[in-house]
């Protein structure tokens, strides 16, 4: 036992002091936060001084859930209007993100249509923490949708330009979507 805590510590020891440009689901959260809150990017140092290797993904705020089937992202609601307001909504966007009303604490619930990328991945964390900061549990949840989607078109693009000019590797983002649920359209709606 003693003998496997000493490797473990050694292990951490070497993996913190190293430095990556790559974008992988931690430090994707990280520079998404930092550029909701702050309109600005970490470079790779400062945001890989920050990232917790030890943290596992539950236990980070907000909660996000990747690949959740549509049924759960209706949350059991079976009406064909919904499911096409959020299908137009999201028609442009690889992804569809709703906030879990069944929670108390905030929640974003994430389905990926087929073609699905790394940038959907990215997209949908930044569409989660642009909600997460600015959600009214009081209010329209569709109509929240719908501005955090505006401010997405409006502020995503410098947020890929802020990661390119603070060294970050924009052509390797490490962020996988599942492949086992996948939303396929078929026809427009």
């Amino acid at each position: 036992m003693g003998t496997r805590l000493l490797h473990l510590w050694l292990r951490y020891q070497s993996l913190s002091v190293l430095q990556f440009n790559t974008i992988n689901l931690k430090r994707a959260r990280i520079l998404v936060k930092s550029h909701v809150l702050h309109s600005s990017v970490p470079g790779c140092t400062d945001c890989n001084r920050e990232e917790n290797i030890l943290l596992w993904q539950r236990f980070i705020k907000p909660r996000i859930i990747f690949g959740v089937p549509l049924e759960e992202i209706m949350g059991g609601e079976r009406s064909v209007s919904t499911l096409k307001a959020l299908l137009k909504l999201y028609e442009k966007e690889k992804f569809i993100l709703v906030v879990n009303k069944q929670q108390i604490e905030f929640e974003g619930l994430v389905s990926f249509k087929v073609g699905g990328t790394g940038i959907s991945v990215l997209r949908s964390l930044w569409q989660t923490y642009w909600l997460h900061e600015k959600w009214d549990s009081f209010g329209d949840a569709f109509d929240q949708l719908a501005q955090s989607l505006k401010e997405m078109d409006d502020n995503f693009e410098d947020f890929i330009q802020q990661l390119n000019m603070t060294g970050w590797d924009t052509q390797q983002i490490n962020l996988k979507v599942p492949k086992e649920i996948s939303i396929d359209e078929l026809d427009p709606i």
